[in-house]
């Protein structure tokens, strides 16, 4: 069934190409698989398989991916030369999450201020950061390596 929203146009999605923030997931009989496509690329999510990643863990990823970019959008517009730089991301394992903790691991000449400035920056920047509710617990620390 498809609803249309009061002065949209219904199409047909299978016509168009994909854009960007548009994303398909598919699920078939009563496995916990999903199979998720941006245009061409598709991935499985799995809360049964351990070889793929659960939606938490995909969601982590996103989340570590948008504070690296959104640090290295910070870092040029300051012009501050930043080099390698990692995130590791983890939540509580079970149930809901009620708990994420990041640990950015960045490499840079940056003073100390410098350096935590840009981490506000990117955090305010990062949309998926921005997407986490005020009742999960959220900590984030930066290591220079």
């Amino acid at each position: 069934m498809e609803i249309d929203a009061p002065n949209v146009p219904a199409t047909d999605s299978s016509q168009e190409p994909t854009h960007r923030r548009d994303i398909t997931v598919a699920a078939a009989g009563d496995s916990l698989d999903a199979e998720v496509e941006y245009g061409d690329l598709r991935w499985r999510l799995s809360a049964e398989d351990a070889a793929a990643p659960d939606p938490v863990s995909s969601f982590l990823g996103a989340l570590g991916g948008c504070l690296l970019m959104s640090l290295r959008v910070a870092a040029r517009v300051r012009k501050i030369e930043l080099g390698r730089a990692s995130v590791h991301a983890r939540a509580n394992e079970k149930g809901h999450v009620k708990e994420i903790k990041v640990e950015l691991q960045v490499e840079s000449s940056a003073s100390d201020d410098q350096l935590h400035r840009l981490l506000e920056v990117a955090e305010r920047g990062c949309h998926i950061r921005n997407l986490i509710r005020d009742e999960v617990a959220f900590a984030l620390t930066v290591t220079r390596i």
